[in-house]
């Protein structure tokens, strides 16, 4: 640790946490950010980074900056994202639940992050600290970059995704063993999504109108076969996935040669899970919140799974594209069981309220997502036979 009592630190705090008693691990953390053994004075601000829709299992995210002037007399600019995380519900004290609240932290402390293959990025974690109240705070570099906003930059992203994955399947990479990293994703996320779904069976039985009958016949249909299609997930060639690719969660930073790199971080997700599925993860969760819009859907759909597929081959994957169209389409499909349940509520809030546009908005985007999802799933159960997996009547 640097030596408070040579070191001048002045600091702003905008947030409501007493970061002034960190005063030793933001001076270390700066540190290591610079590469300086000596620094004579550091100034520093405190904001709240402002994330509007946390993990559960997250208690707040800050970025700590300023200026920092060396032995030298020289001024650097710096700053580090603090992540702190904290317990949440009984069942994500479990490893095997996708949401297990210490997992973020494990991933960090075990390394697993410095072995990933080179088409992904991620940020450097500076120290992991357990607090006595039981949260812990992760200090990491802060990535600044570009979010995803094109077809172009999906793609690129889908990409690497192939890549990435790729190197698993063709044994370039060993899959990591450790217990706490999720072996069944979806399985955990589609038990979690259907319990803390709006129920509104009791508002359905009471719709007349055959188009949203058969929207509710079909997700019946889905939710029947459930568990045989969670299974046969597991059939597939096992990858490193991250699970939770959405837009905030990526970032394109510029390489030296101007190349685009892309960098992830938020792997509180990390899971072992079959190919396909966190394309499905990227298509999905950037549709659901609004960052592909509706007269995008097809275009995005169309080339993040070509660009998906082209960066397993040049890795190396000459599996079954089958396969990989299985794992896409099933991921995606899988979303209906917290988007239906979704959809019907918010039809029912129509009814309360016949003149809100926001409300017709958002039902006009979660209708298209819908049809989406049934027509992949259609695709799953022809799959289903061609693939030997065997299919519920």
């Amino acid at each position: 640790m640097i030596n408070l009592a040579m070191v001048h630190i002045t600091i702003k705090n905008n947030t409501t946490v007493d970061f002034e008693i960190k005063s030793d691990r933001i001076c270390a953390c700066v540190k290591k950010i610079l590469l300086e053994e000596e620094i004579d004075s550091l100034e520093v601000i405190c904001d709240d980074v402002g994330y509007k829709t946390p993990n559960f299992t997250t208690s707040g995210l800050y970025c700590l900056h300023g200026t920092a002037k060396l032995a030298n007399n020289e001024n650097t600019s710096w700053s580090v994202i603090v992540k702190v995380i904290k317990p949440d519900s009984a069942e994500k004290n479990f490893a095997e639940h996708h949401n297990y609240w210490r997992r973020e932290a494990l991933v960090f402390n075990s390394g697993i992050l410095n072995e990933l293959p080179d088409s992904i990025k991620v940020a450097r974690c500076f120290w992991v600290e357990e607090l006595p109240d039981k949260t812990i705070w992760i200090w990491m570099e802060h990535i600044q970059g570009k979010h995803a906003d094109t077809v172009e930059h999906f793609s690129f992203i889908a990409g690497q995704l192939g890549r990435f994955n790729a190197a698993y399947l063709t044994g370039v990479k060993t899959l990591p063993k450790y217990d706490w990293l999720c072996s069944a994703w979806l399985k955990s996320w589609t038990t979690a999504s259907r319990l803390y779904a709006p129920h509104v069976d009791t508002y359905v039985e009471g719709l007349s109108d055959d188009h949203y009958r058969t929207i509710w016949a079909w997700y019946q249909n889905l939710i029947r076969k459930l568990d045989f299609a969670i299974e046969s997930l597991q059939r597939l060639p096992r990858v490193l996935a991250h699970q939770d690719l959405s837009q905030k969660n990526m970032f394109l930073t510029a390489r030296d040669n101007s190349t685009s790199q892309l960098v992830l971080i938020d792997w509180q997700f990390l899971s072992i899970s079959g190919i396909g599925e966190d394309l499905g993860k990227l298509f999905g969760v950037n549709m659901s919140l609004g960052i592909i819009q509706p007269n995008q859907y097809d275009e995005f759909q169309r080339s993040l799974y070509t660009s998906y597929l082209e960066g397993l081959r040049s890795a190396g994957w000459q599996g079954d594209e089958r396969l990989m169209r299985y794992g896409f389409y099933l991921s995606m499909a899988l979303r209906s069981v917290w988007e239906v349940p979704q959809y019907f509520s918010l039809l029912a809030q129509l009814d309360a309220d016949p003149q809100n546009d926001n409300l017709k908005d958002q039902l006009y985007r979660l209708e298209r997502i819908l049809m989406i999802q049934k027509n992949m799933y259609s695709e799953v159960e022809l799959l289903m036979p061609e693939l030997g997996f065997c299919t519920l009547q």
